[in-house]
């Protein structure tokens, strides 16, 4: 340890004529502010459910299907058209998710943001790509979950397997609600 060093007659004679005529300060009151706890923030159907973890069941009630086969689904009051034109890849993909080599948890939970961000930025024409399964499994287990996830969710109108250019069996267009600004 090091000492204080030594302050000499001089400096401390310099150091009283420099003070000569200060007169030391009274300690202030503090005041501490007090502020109102801020309000809670109003979160949004959409943001609330993006905090959540998915709300998905895995109990399938679809009959499987095969690497090979072609899968679609519509809800009620979507035109033929419609359904037409994503079969042919008639419409812009906005936004793709690729799912391959994730397990079906891993899955399950970027489905759920990814919808969640599409609905947000109100995307609305969307590309999962699931794969055909691996090896020579009969019954792709992510193709077969998707087929079941994406019919439990409200905001999903339609989905179809893609056209040749984007993949065909072993990718899904799937069709949004289109909530931005709601």
């Amino acid at each position: 340890m090091s000492k204080k060093p030594e302050i000499s007659e001089e400096d401390q004679s310099l150091f009283r004529q420099a003070m000569r005529g200060v007169k030391r300060l009274s300690q202030p009151t503090k005041i501490t502010p007090t502020m109102e706890p801020p309000k809670p923030r109003v979160r949004s159907k959409i943001e609330q459910a993006e905090m959540a973890p998915a709300p998905l069941s895995d109990y399938e009630k679809q009959e499987a299907v095969s690497s090979e086969d072609l899968i679609e689904f519509n809800r009620p009051g979507i035109q033929h058209k419609i359904l037409r034109k994503m079969r042919l890849g008639q419409y812009n993909v906005d936004a793709i998710l690729d799912l391959h080599g994730m397990h079906a948890d891993e899955a399950k939970e970027s489905l759920h943001h990814f919808l969640l961000q599409c609905l947000q930025k109100g995307v609305t024409h969307v590309l999962v790509i699931h794969g055909k399964g691996r090896g020579n499994t009969s019954k792709p287990i992510l193709k077969n979950k998707l087929n079941n996830w994406l019919r439990q969710l409200e905001y999903v109108l339609a989905f179809c397997s893609a056209a040749a250019k984007d993949g065909r069996s072993g990718a899904l267009y799937v069709l949004l609600k289109n909530q931005k600004g709601r």
